[in-house]
């Protein structure tokens, strides 16, 4: 015949199991938060669903260009990466940015405007970075090989 659990022995059970739990959590949790940052290659949009938004694209070679589709280039330069997710960004023109990266995307602060505008990473689709038409020049790094 089987004994029955009494209620210390349950509550030394649903203890136990409890903290299991919780340190399968907090495991999960510290990888999570240690694992390295995704490349910063690739585009970047702050609204891409109707193409109203900024881009801001990365190309993995020390270059950013954010524009928009109606208004074309609004800055195009050198990126320099300061370690742990931070970026400095200038520009041609001489202005400046910071850029801070997370897991969705890239937190761009815009010391000219005293702004800051989060763009989320945009899907893949083949290539590391993608440009949309837009008017005027852009920068020849963007442009398509022929």
């Amino acid at each position: 015949m089987r004994q029955k659990l009494t209620a210390s022995q349950w509550t030394i059970l649903v203890l136990g199991a409890g903290l299991m739990i919780s340190l399968i959590a907090n495991v999960y949790l510290y990888q999570q938060r240690h694992a390295p940052l995704p490349h910063l290659r690739g585009t970047y949009c702050t609204d891409a669903s109707m193409g109203l938004g900024t881009y801001l694209i990365f190309d993995g070679e020390n270059r950013f260009c954010r524009y928009t589709q109606t208004e074309g280039v609004l800055d195009d330069g050198t990126c320099q990466d300061l370690g742990e997710g931070r970026y400095a960004l200038r520009s041609e023109a001489g202005r400046t940015f910071c850029v801070l990266q997370n897991r969705d995307g890239v937190y761009l602060f815009d010391s000219e405007e005293n702004t800051v505008s989060f763009f989320p990473k945009l899907k893949k689709s083949g290539a590391a970075y993608m440009l949309f038409d837009i008017p005027g020049e852009y920068p020849d790094w963007l442009r398509p090989p022929t």
